[in-house]
Order: structure tokens, then C-alpha cells, then sequence
């Protein structure tokens, strides 16, 4: 094998960091929004008692940003192997 072809096979190996990283970030923040998603159902369903439905409906409104940064960190880290 080649020099010049050894070189192609190890930048071929070697990852995108940025995106790597971006992907890391929106799975970290997706984690953040799941435990902070969990705390609101809590305290939503805690307060029906007290007739309030306020905190539950701003719990569901944070649902769907779960999924969309669950979406982005996987999707960034894939794009970052196989790029």
C-alpha cells in the first residue's frame, strides 16, 4: 500500500468533530428538556386538584421539542460518521 493511499484511508476513518459535537449538544438538550418536560407533568398533575390545567397545557406545548432535539442529536451524530 502507498503512502498516498494510506493517507486517504486514515482522513476517510477520521470523523467531522463540528458536527459530532453539534449532535452531542442537541442530545444533551434533549435530555434537559425530557427532565424538565417530567417535572412540569408532575407539578401539572399535582395542581389539578386545584382546578389548574395551565402548567399540563405548557408541558404538552414542550412535548414535540423532545422529539425535534432527539431528532437533531442523532441525526448530527450520524451525519458526523457518515458523512
Amino acid at each position: 500500500m502507498k503512502v498516498d493511499q494510506l493517507g486517504m484511508l486514515l482522513k476517510d476513518i477520521i470523523m467531522d468533530k463540528d458536527k459530532l459535537i453539534m449532535g452531542l449538544f442537541w442530545l444533551s438538550l434533549s435530555g434537559l428538556v425530557i427532565l424538565l418536560d417530567a417535572s412540569l407533568f408532575y407539578i401539572g398533575f399535582n395542581n389539578l386538584k386545584y382546578g389548574s390545567y395551565l402548567i399540563i397545557i405548557i408541558a404538552f406545548i414542550f412535548v414535540p421539542l423532545v422529539f425535534f432535539c432527539g431528532y437533531k442529536g442523532i441525526r448530527g451524530i450520524l451525519d458526523a460518521i457518515f458523512y
